[in-house]
């Protein structure tokens, strides 16, 4: 039917299972861009109309104009005010970035002139109104898709994605299995879906796992706790997702938190001092990276160790 591309970039980190499950059973080619490294951020770096943004969404520039040099037929990149519901918040957006910078895009890559941008509106957890909502925004760029197909698709899509989802689940908990068995400290390493890109988050785990501690993504523990009362409004899906997996290591004496932030994240200013009262009202310590587009990891392997020695320090003081 055509060549789909998607930019491997914010949201699609997490949603890539279900929009090219959603394509391919159409009867497209999907082109997905590559992990993100210098090269494609400095390719894409001179249509960035601010650079106050976070750096995840200046990345998406050099992931459009990689997907547009592969002439695929159009890129797809949705904008979603919501995110899919996992009832751990007072409500389930996407942070505004993530939400709507397809829109920014469409406006600042010059590449978007020769080929289409797909950027409508979806929401996901009204699946109902999702399934005659995707058909006819696909109808206005690809006519003559049976609806039926459509909506089978779409069935397959939520099931993807909700298996995918259950994989991240059960390989946490195999490495957390694994861990006490073996007598290791278990660290959560927070942030969002698209922290695990190679340039935005520059090899931390293996620093964590150097210093001989396990380490798991928030993703991987938040779906073991209820929603409970935080002191800021808990309204956006991956923030949820941290403040219940800050909750859950409270209850765990073998693991800590560390979280992950980006430079020019201004939800982050909120999500740190939430996430830090969270911990200390549980006895933890709070650890914060600040990541991106820094490559000197001096500083990072230096808090890393002093959260260790305090770590240690705490065990022996218990002994006492």
């Amino acid at each position: 039917r055509g060549n789909i591309g998607i930019p491997l970039c914010l949201n699609m980190y997490e949603l890539l299972p279900f929009w090219h499950t959603l394509f391919t059973r159409l009867g497209f080619k999907v082109t997905v861009s590559p992990f993100s490294n210098r090269k494609l951020y400095q390719s894409g770096q001179a249509t960035i109309p601010s650079d106050t943004a976070c750096f995840p969404a200046k990345l998406s520039h050099g992931h459009i104009r990689w997907l547009c040099e592969q002439g695929v037929d159009a890129v797809f990149y949705p904008c979603m005010s919501y995110n899919l519901d996992e009832h751990l918040g007072d409500n389930h957006y996407n942070c505004p970035v993530v939400a709507y910078y397809p829109e920014v895009l469409e406006g600042n890559c010059p590449e978007l002139t020769r080929t289409r941008l797909i950027y409508d509106y979806f929401n996901l957890e009204r699946r109902k109104d999702f399934y005659g909502k995707f058909a006819q925004a696909l109808d206005k760029y690809f006519p003559g898709l049976n609806k039926k197909d459509v909506h089978a698709a779409i069935d397959a899509a939520y099931d993807e994605y909700h298996r995918h989802m259950q994989q991240l689940r059960d390989k946490g908990a195999e490495i957390i299995a694994a861990a006490r068995k073996e007598g290791r400290h278990i660290i959560v390493l927070a942030g969002r879906p698209y922290h695990v890109d190679p340039e935005i988050n520059h090899g931390i785990n293996q620093l964590i796992i150097r210093q001989g501690a396990a380490v798991v993504s928030e993703d991987s523990v938040s779906c073991y706790e209820q929603k409970f009362q935080t002191s800021v409004l808990n309204q956006w899906t991956y923030h949820s997702r941290l403040y219940a997996a800050a909750r859950y290591c409270t209850e765990q004496p073998d693991m800590d938190l560390v979280q992950l932030v980006s430079f020019g994240c201004g939800l982050d200013a909120v999500t740190t001092d939430e996430t830090r009262e969270i911990l200390q009202a549980g006895g933890k310590l709070y650890t914060q990276l600040k990541i991106d587009e820094i490559t000197n990891l001096g500083a990072v392997n230096i808090r890393l160790r002093s959260l260790f020695a305090a770590l240690e320090e705490r065990k022996e003081d218990h002994k006492d």
